[in-house]
């Protein structure tokens, strides 16, 4: 596969984790739980490939960070689908947000730092980082349901940043940067 079809299948796949998450976020409230369960883990296992074109994208700057930053998305990822399956303990949705806050700000900061992708997509991912972390730890020290609430601003960052990222890996100039 050349470059220019990996970022675009990359490109596709933000988008589609993008939409089958706010597909499931719309249907919690619409009491489709077990619907909204298996499109938020369709979206995550999608989701997975994002993150490895990030990986694949920052390799060349910090092979070890981005690395980590690999690492700490399958890590969450799979803490949640977890979760999910097995309803488990706020103790580990907690967790969830804290280990999902670490790709966020590793791949920020090498965006930040690299001049492959616009500082606008880096400030964003930090951005939803940093929530993502405050939600983390208000849920271990305060509430769970504090943690939620915050956690929905974090979400949102991520929406917006994902739809940017599925425009940023189409652009036909991205491969060739």
């Amino acid at each position: 596969m050349t470059n220019n079809k990996f970022f675009r299948n990359a490109g596709w796949c933000a988008l589609v984790s993008a939409l089958l998450m706010l597909a499931a976020f719309i249907s919690f409230p619409l009491g489709a739980g077990m619907i909204g369960g298996v499109l938020e883990i369709l979206g995550l296992l999608v989701f997975i490939f994002v993150f490895y074109a990030l990986f694949v994208t920052h390799r060349a700057d910090s092979a070890g960070l981005s690395l980590a930053g690999l690492i700490f998305a399958v890590a969450a990822i799979a803490i949640d689908i977890f979760v999910m399956i097995n309803n488990g303990p706020s103790f580990l949705y907690n967790l969830w947000y804290l280990l999902l806050s670490l790709p966020f700000l590793v791949f920020g900061y090498l965006a930040l730092r690299g001049t492959r992708l616009p500082r606008g997509l880096a400030a964003l991912s930090l951005l939803a980082g940093v929530i993502f972390l405050i939600s983390g730890i208000s849920g271990f020290l305060v509430s769970a349901d504090l943690a939620d609430s915050i956690s929905l601003f974090a979400i949102l960052a991520m929406f917006v940043w994902q739809f940017w990222l599925w425009r940023v890996f189409w652009s036909k100039g991205f491969a060739a940067a």
